[in-house]
Order: C-alpha cells, then sequence, then structure tokens
C-alpha cells in the first residue's frame, strides 16, 4: 500500500482514543456506539476498525492511554525538587485532579466493560505496574534521603495508587435506592497513609 502523504497512523489513532475519551466522559458505555466515535473523530466508521478490533480494544485503549497520563503526572511530580513526603501530597491532589475530570469515564468503563481478552489485559496490567513504579521511585528517594521510614517502595506505592479509587468512588450505596455522596478528600486520604490509624 502506498503511503499517503500526511499521513500519520499515530495521530489518527490518537484522534479516535480522544473521541472515545470526550463521549464515554459524558455517556454511558453501551451509549457510545463506534458511529459516533467515527463521527466525533471526523473518520469514517471502516477507519476505526484499521485500528481497533472492536469496542472493548477502544475503551481498554482508553484505559491505557489515560494511565499514561498518570505515569506522566508521576513522573512530572518527581522532577519537582520538593522533600518526598510534599511530592506525594502534590502527587495525590493532581491525580484527584484527573480522576474528577475523568470520573463517569472510569466509572462507566469499570461497571460495563467485561474483562479483557489477553493481550489486552497483559497490556493493561504492564500499564499498572509502570504506574507504580513511577510512585514507588518517589518513595524509595524519600527512604533513600531518610525522609521516610523504609518500608518496601513498590508495596507503599501499590497502597498509595489504591488510596485513588477511593476517590473516584465517593458515592456509596446505604439502602435500596439511596446513593450517599461522601467526602474524602485528599488531604484525608494522605494523612490516613502518612500517620496511620494507631493513637
Amino acid at each position: 500500500m502506498a503511503k499517503i502523504k500526511g499521513w500519520n497512523p499515530e495521530i489518527k489513532r490518537q484522534k479516535i482514543l480522544n473521541s472515545a475519551i470526550q463521549i464515554l466522559n459524558r455517556k454511558e458505555y453501551y451509549q457510545c456506539p463506534i458511529d459516533e466515535i467515527a463521527k466525533n473523530a471526523g473518520v469514517a466508521k471502516g477507519t476505526v476498525y484499521l485500528y481497533f478490533k472492536n469496542k472493548e480494544d477502544i475503551y481498554f485503549s482508553v484505559l491505557i492511554n489515560l494511565i499514561d497520563k498518570v505515569i506522566d503526572i508521576a513522573e512530572n511530580v518527581q522532577k519537582n525538587d520538593l522533600p518526598a513526603k510534599k511530592q506525594l501530597f502534590l502527587l495525590l491532589q493532581r491525580i484527584s485532579n484527573f480522576i474528577d475530570t475523568y470520573r463517569h469515564l472510569f466509572l462507566s468503563i469499570r461497571q460495563e466493560v467485561k474483562p479483557p481478552k489477553e493481550k489486552l489485559h497483559d497490556a493493561f496490567h504492564r500499564k499498572i505496574g509502570e504506574l507504580i513504579k513511577a510512585i514507588s521511585a518517589i518513595i524509595e528517594s524519600g527512604v533513600k534521603k531518610k525522609e521516610l521510614k523504609s518500608y518496601p517502595g513498590i508495596v507503599l506505592a501499590t497502597i498509595f495508587l489504591s488510596l485513588t479509587s477511593v476517590i473516584a468512588h465517593q458515592k456509596i450505596e446505604v439502602g435500596k435506592h439511596k446513593i450517599q455522596q461522601i467526602d474524602i478528600s485528599p488531604e484525608l486520604l494522605f494523612k490516613i497513609f502518612m500517620e496511620g490509624i494507631e493513637r
């Protein structure tokens, strides 16, 4: 196949992903047909299938894309010349803001998409591993400088990352049809993480 002048497959793929992100962040998963994603991206429906096998492939690619953005946030925070404790707090604030921006998307995919096929599953877990490693780098730097206790960095990074899922799920079911909004601030989570719950 001859290369078309100005054709950049990665830019086209990202355009489709950005379209899916926009739509899924305001609609439920089942309300987001590929036709609408294609139209919003300014491409033909068939073009979408050049890059993605099906709808699930698009949405797991969206998740991986968003995790990449969180990895960038963690790496940028680590570049700040701040003590590790301040870096971790800044990271939790920035991740919280990021989740606020894409809260509907995260919850929609989590609730409605079937478990991914093995290849997507592996890619998803690799990305989570990269994110944990980026958070762990901040913690290990703090341990090295004796700013933090010497717990294993990977373990603390995993616990720290799990706090972010609490931020995403600030609505809990308390009765048969009642949903209660709970206010869990990054400040409260950070305090619990750094100080523990022991008196």
